[in-house]
């Protein structure tokens, strides 16, 4: 099981949902039993919070539930309340911001990705390119170093040791013509985007212009394969994030990526048109 805030989060909602239905209880009725008030019972049971351990202890009494499933709820709540995880994952120097904070736990720990983009991901992004960007978007220095540490952490699920996690990323053909940096930098991370074709867990390919009758009809998005938890869809825009889950949102966005992959170009085309647009430049 995946251990991070936002997974361990919804393993506790799933099991207080389940125990207050098995009772036979409105939330508003279980709520006032447990002396919490409605609307923090609606975050526990959403994944959006965790409980208290005295608030959780106070939801198993009114539940009747076993000593094994009060220890177990108990210890993943303790783990849902811990940040440490970020350093065991990336190092005590690396910042996650806090908007960004679940997805990278998530990432780090996925199964697979499914990348939709418009925009060069940051997982493929060269040091100057993501430095250029970052400084487009208005950050100041300080914020800018800790980012790019950040985006060099992340990028262990490519090239670390163990890298595992399946890749799979469709880039749109624009993310390659949208000047960022000057022309050497553009230049280089075409070429880098190709060179994440020779990595045996990864997968890139463009959506060409020419793909006419594909048209992404909003923005990008990453399918997370987090086996054996549930799914999820990852959106986000101007430091906004959100979460998508349920199986008939999450069949759109697997469609929609569907259409994209079989519309985009192969690898080797993919590396070919990267190629000769380097060149071009």
């Amino acid at each position: 099981m995946n251990r991070t805030p936002v997974a361990l989060k919804r393993r506790i909602a799933s099991e207080l949902r389940a125990l207050r239905e098995r009772k036979g209880l409105t939330l508003e009725a279980a709520a006032q039993r447990a002396e919490v008030t409605k609307s923090s019972l609606s975050r526990f049971e959403n994944g959006h919070s965790a409980p208290k351990i005295h608030t959780l202890r106070a939801l198993m009494a009114v539940y009747g539930a076993s000593a094994s499933l009060r220890a177990e709820l108990e210890d993943l709540t303790r783990d849902a309340g811990r940040r440490g995880w970020r350093a065991s994952l990336f190092g005590e120097g690396v910042e996650v911001p806090d908007w960004l904070r679940s997805y990278v736990g998530l990432e780090a720990t996925a199964r697979s990705l499914s990348i939709y983009s418009l925009f060069v991901p940051p997982l493929f992004q060269t040091p100057e390119y993501a430095r250029a960007t970052l400084v487009a978007e208005g950050h100041d220095p300080e914020t800018v170093a800790a980012r790019l540490r950040l985006t060099t952490a992340r990028q262990q699920l490519l090239t670390g040791g163990a890298a595992t996690t399946e890749i799979s990323a469709v880039v749109d053909e624009s993310a390659v013509h949208r000047h960022v940096g000057d022309r050497s930098v553009l230049h280089d991370q075409i070429l880098a985007l190709a060179a994440a074709n020779d990595l045996p867990t990864v997968t890139v390919r463009i959506l060409p212009f020419s793909a006419v009758p594909v048209l992404p009809s909003g923005g990008g998005f990453v399918l997370l394969d987090l086996d054996p938890d549930p799914p999820l869809a990852f959106l986000e825009a101007y430091e906004i994030a959100q979460f998508v889950e349920g199986e008939a949102y999450l069949e759109r966005f697997r469609r929609h990526f569907d259409l994209f992959s079989a519309a985009a170009l192969g690898p080797e085309e993919t590396n070919d048109f990267l190629v000769r647009t380097a060149k071009s430049l």
